[in-house]
């Protein structure tokens, strides 16, 4: 599908529209809520430890937490580009 759109568009931008429509927009919303899951159960399985702190589970469960707002922006990116394509194509199917 050739488009003014697609034509403006650097190749990095098509490579990654292709690469993150593989998968359906629910698979992010999915992976976003299991890194809450999994972040979730490393920090309430931390045990307090006398001359550090915490242990290195709550570090790693802020890491996996961090995760979740760019799946979650990812899964929003994939969904609007879906929706453009779906407009584009169905504007040139009435023309």
């Amino acid at each position: 599908m050739t488009s003014t759109l697609n034509k403006n568009e650097g190749k990095t931008t098509q490579l990654i529209e292709r690469q993150t429509s593989r998968l359906p927009s629910i698979a992010y919303l999915g992976l976003a809520f299991g890194s809450m899951l999994i972040s979730a159960s490393l920090a309430a399985s931390a045990r307090p430890q006398r001359r550090f702190g915490y242990s290195k589970r709550l570090e790693l469960a802020n890491f996996v937490g961090q995760w979740v707002p760019s799946l979650l922006l990812i899964g929003v990116y994939n969904k609007l580009v879906k929706v453009e394509h779906e407009m584009l194509s169905a504007r040139s199917v009435v023309r």
